[in-house]
């Protein structure tokens, strides 16, 4: 009997360690899944968002990233759409982007995930709208990118952006002949 008892908890006690590393493996695939997917999200849904303020083209493809409460309240986008924005006297015909993902986190069973980035928009290409020409300058404005906390929510499966509070202010450097200029930051 007491051999028979021995046996019983050496298997119980690798039973409950090797369950105990399974649930640790399962989780761990989960948050890398869930990361790559939210990595995913970001780095296109951001890239678009930018696009869609500078061209004005394709604005129905940032339903696939953002949730459609953050496309009502984005005034960015309200403005690019509405021809009010800094960029609408410029024909955009190209532009460099950057994001920086700085913090992640999403939890398996939430569907809930915060993260922090930096996003930057170093070049854009384009020229005036002959029809403007003589009303604006031939300098395109810089990009006003900054320090982002953003939200996303899982709906249907899929990860969707739906907030995004910007805590810094980066106004791209001035391209000047000798080079860049320093980026100013505004806190």
């Amino acid at each position: 009997m007491q051999y028979f008892r021995r046996l019983t908890w050496f298997i119980a006690r690798y039973m409950i360690l090797i369950c105990v590393l399974a649930g640790m493996l399962v989780c761990g695939f989960f948050m890398a899944l869930n990361a790559a997917n939210i990595y995913v999200v970001l780095n296109d849904g951001m890239e678009k968002r930018v696009d869609v303020i500078l061209t004005r083209q394709q604005a129905e493809e940032l339903n696939k990233y953002f949730h459609a409460d953050f496309l009502i309240a984005d005034e960015a986008l309200e403005g690019a759409l509405n021809g009010i924005s800094a960029y609408a006297d410029y024909n955009i015909t190209g532009f460099d982007y950057e994001l920086t993902i700085e913090k992640l986190w999403a939890w398996p069973w939430d569907t809930y995930a915060n993260c922090t980035v930096v996003e930057r928009v170093p070049s854009i290409t384009g020229s005036v709208i002959s029809s403007r020409r003589s009303e604006v300058s031939e300098r395109i404005p810089r990009w006003q990118g900054g320090r982002y906390d953003i939200t996303l929510v899982k709906v249907g499966g899929a990860w969707k952006i739906i907030g995004m509070q910007q805590k810094t202010i980066l106004v791209e450097a001035e391209q000047t002949e000798e080079g860049l200029e320093q980026e100013i930051l505004v806190p």
